[in-house]
């Protein structure tokens, strides 16, 4: 986005949200695909694609609810968060009209769409929430400038990090949504504008107070002991009346929900707990927004806050509070020990005590405090650690982003490209997290939701990584595998935590949170910033993974590596259909839908789905039949109409189903040509087109869903315009395109799925190696699922061995 004046904020912080929004979108739905250049026959669309500043669109199909959207990439991302340029238009199918969408339009129409696939859509409560994160983005924005406030500096102490995640979620529809504070309350209770303010205290009788500390001595005496002697005199005298009566800070927001409730209020009555005020200390909320720090105290108290941020309330459920307690006492023993002798480059910032009140019997979910010791006091405030989250934010106002700076003055410094430093601190970063985070998992059976919230990296001098800290308590969990020896290092460990997870349960979960959040949440950033290209990003994640693959008995890493599709959080779903990820009563508190895994894109072979030439690629004689067959990649501009012709012959119609008009099927060219998903080639028999084929792989097309497909699984579509049975030769026209598939190393094996009605093509593909392997059945055909493999393809025909050798 370009350089914004202070003026323009309003619509920059629009198009932040809009940003998101769209990603969510394409992350969670199935209607989109790439759109490539300027449509010939589709007039209605062609001349306003022509004043866009792109070559590529997004197009999303809404022509179930009477229209469809193009929306112009800036930046289309290997890792799934693409940046974009305004603005997105609306094309009314049944008039052609054409206008610009704005985010509410935009909001509107998913929620219609959204309405045929899941019930319960509540449009009006997210279109609140965007509004309002909207609104609070620009408050932030304004206020940033206004203070002229540190937000991608090179170095920043760890509140000024904290603080500094101005755009918040980039991967949430309503980033900034806080529903609950109200005028001052944003300004006073938020970390982009560094608000600052006392705790509120309350005291509360010992039998209604349920209080631990792994560390040694309750937190509500130390506490009372300096707050005391800052009582108004009243307040002391009320605590002198109850000696035994303990101690509790809460968040002033929170403090003032509490007072209205008429079960708290019931209790003051009763005498069970008394409200004394704001007292004490200055504190300043952590980019949680509920979590509050100050330099001088040895805890960070992270309260529940009954303000919806995002899209739920924060708020911490009692068995969260017990992981805290848990973990730190763990760490305490022989495991804890050895487990941070073997991974020093870990640091676990953990939440050793916690706070609860309890009402005839029933935990009260407002004053659940989790108590976290805080490692930046003193003289470590100024420590050059950062949230993951806010180092992976995009450049803001037109200015770069955090990590840019970095790589960009390491570079400098070292007399080195910017590239080859990005490589070199991505792969330092991989190696931080990847092999230990497996092994922990492994041999000590710990796993954490290390998200990019919960995660902080230490920066050495040079600004690579050198450390991770992971906070969080309630992301703790233990795998059954290892249930035995956790229990026995602290037995009963899980028996209030509720923290031991299934081991099929576990691998899903953990690649969300390390791998979809987490990494490839950097390698985002490093290629949204033109740092280097997220392909070799990928790959080196990919090899990272598989170098651990034959030492991880927990199937994580298999999951990883040769999933088709990962199981991954759907925040817009989620938000549409206004589900509290906080309610205890939920079974599934967020909706979670399959996404494509990118680290299969490490097979991926471009000369076969993108390839970058429009010249033959292929060619063989055949001197029996005096027959030079070539083939080429489809060039829409000289061969559309050519091809369109053929799809209409009557022998193509009853299997290939692409007759038509030429506009429809200029869209299904415009949308696969930019696609990973297939692509066409011409072929050539004696310099003249008789015939095409269709690469496709798998792994993106919806044949793989039918069956365990590979990375390696490439397919093939094959059709042949000649009809003159004697000019077909459509043997040595398959046998020319299976030739240059195998030719490619990256290729295992070749895979068809033709109709079982097409007898033909079933003879002719068994003559060339395939062997047929089942059934299935797909939304538009009953086919035979086949496999060619390349000794089977060189058995069948050895002379396109030797073709392939000496070519």
């Amino acid at each position: 986005m370009n350089t914004l004046k202070s003026t323009n904020i309003p619509e920059y912080a629009e198009k932040v949200n809009y940003t998101a929004l769209i990603n969510c979108y394409m992350k969670e739905f199935k209607n989109w695909s790439r759109y490539l250049g300027i449509p010939k026959y589709d007039e209605g669309i062609a001349a306003y694609l022509q004043e866009t500043p792109t070559n590529l669109h997004i197009r999303i199909d809404f022509s179930s609810i009477g229209c469809d959207v193009y929306v112009p990439v800036h930046y289309f991302s290997e890792s799934g968060r693409h940046l974009f340029d305004f603005p997105v238009l609306m094309r009314v199918l049944a008039t052609d009209e054409v206008s610009e969408l704005d985010v509410y339009g935009f909001m509107t129409l998913t929620a219609e769409y959204a309405k045929g696939i899941y019930p319960g859509i509540e449009a009006s409560t997210v279109m609140d929430r965007l509004n309002n994160s909207i609104e609070n983005l620009t408050e932030y924005l304004y206020h940033s400038v206004h203070v002229k406030k540190p937000i991608n500096d090179l170095e920043m102490s760890f509140i000024e990090a904290e603080q500094s995640l101005i755009l918040g979620h980039i991967l949430h529809p309503v980033p900034k949504s806080k529903q609950g504070f109200n005028g001052e309350d944003l300004l006073k209770y938020s970390p982009e504008t560094s608000g600052r303010f006392q705790l509120f205290y309350f005291l509360v009788n010992p039998e209604n107070m349920i209080e631990k500390n792994a560390d040694g001595e309750l937190v509500s005496k130390e506490l009372g002991e300096k707050i005391y002697p800052l009582l108004n005199p009243e307040h002391k005298k009320l605590w002198d009346q109850h000696p035994e009566y303990h101690i509790l800070p809460m968040h002033p927001w929170e403090a003032d929900y509490l007072l209205s409730q008429e079960n708290v209020q019931i209790m003051q009555e009763q005498g069970i707990l008394f409200a004394l005020g704001h007292y004490g200390d200055f504190f300043t909320p952590t980019s949680s927004v509920r979590t509050v720090y100050n330099e001088d105290s040895k805890w960070m108290y992270k309260f529940s806050l009954h303000v919806k941020i995002t899209n739920s309330e924060r708020i911490n459920l009692y068995p969260e509070l017990h992981r805290g307690h848990d973990i730190s006492n763990l760490l305490k023993t022989d495991w804890g020990k050895n487990l941070q002798r073997d991974f020093p480059e870990i640091d676990f910032m953990v939440d050793p005590a916690f706070m609860a009140v309890t009402f005839e019997g029933k935990i009260i979910n407002g004053f659940n405090i989790s108590i976290r010791r805080n490692p930046f006091q003193s003289e470590n405030k100024n420590k050059n650690v950062t949230l993951l989250a806010a180092l992976c934010q995009d450049g803001i106002l037109g200015k770069p982003s955090r990590l840019q700076n970095i790589i960009t003055s390491t570079a400098e410094k070292l007399g080195q490209s910017s590239e080859k430093i990005a490589l070199e601190w991505f792969k330092q970063y991989l190696h931080l997290c990847v092999r230990p985070i497996v092994r922990i998992l492994n041999t000590y059976g710990l796993a954490c939701e290390f998200h990019q919230q919960n995660v902080m990296i230490e920066l050495d001098k040079k600004g690579f990584p050198a450390k991770i800290y992971f906070r969080d308590n309630q992301g703790f969990f233990f795998r059954e595998g290892r249930k035995e020896l956790v229990s026995q290092a602290l037995p009963g460990i899980a028996d209030e935590s509720q923290s031991i997870i299934d081991e099929e349960s576990l691998a899903p979960k953990y690649t969300y949170y390390l791998v979809t959040n987490n990494i490839l949440g950097v390698v985002n950033a490093l290629g949204c910033s033109k740092l280097v290209d997220e392909k070799k990003l990928i790959n080196l994640v990919y090899k990272a993974f598989k170098e651990l693959e034959n030492e991880d008995e927990t199937g994580l890493v298999n999951y990883i590596v040769n999933k088709r599709d990962w199981y991954t959080k759907g925040n817009l779903i989620t938000s549409l259909q206004n589900i509290n990820e906080a309610d205890e009563s939920l079974e599934y508190p967020a909706v979670f839908l399959d996404t494509s895994n990118p680290l299969t894109k490490y097979f991926y072979s471009h000369k076969l789905i993108k390839p970058e030439t429009k010249d033959t690629v292929y060619s063989r004689h055949f001197e029996d039949e005096n027959l030079t067959i070539s083939i080429r990649p489809f060039d829409i501009d000289n061969d559309f109409e050519m091809i369109h012709e053929w799809f209409n012959m009557e022998h193509a119609k009853p299997y290939w189903k692409m007759d038509g008009p030429k506009r429809d099927l200029e869209l299904w060219f415009r949308t696969i040509l930019p696609s990973d998903e297939q692509h066409s080639f011409i072929g050539e028999i004696n310099g003249v087109p008789q015939f095409s084929f269709e690469p496709y792989w798998p792994m993106r097309d919806v044949v793989g869903a039918y069956y365990d497909s590979l990375p390696t699984d490439y397919g093939t579509h094959f059709f042949v315009a000649e009809t003159r049975k004697d000019k077909k030769y459509s043997f040595q026209s398959f046998q020319v395109a299976l030739d240059y598939i195998f030719s490619l190393p990256e290729i295992g094996k070749c895979i068809g799925e033709a109709s079982v009605e097409a007898v033909p093509t079933d003879r002719l593909i068994t003559k060339l190696g395939y062997t047929r392997e089942g059934v299935i059945t797909m939304p538009h055909k009953t086919a035979y699922l086949t496999f060619c493999t390349r000794e089977n393809y060189w058995e069948k025909c050895p002379e396109s061995k030797l073709e392939i050798n000496n070519a």
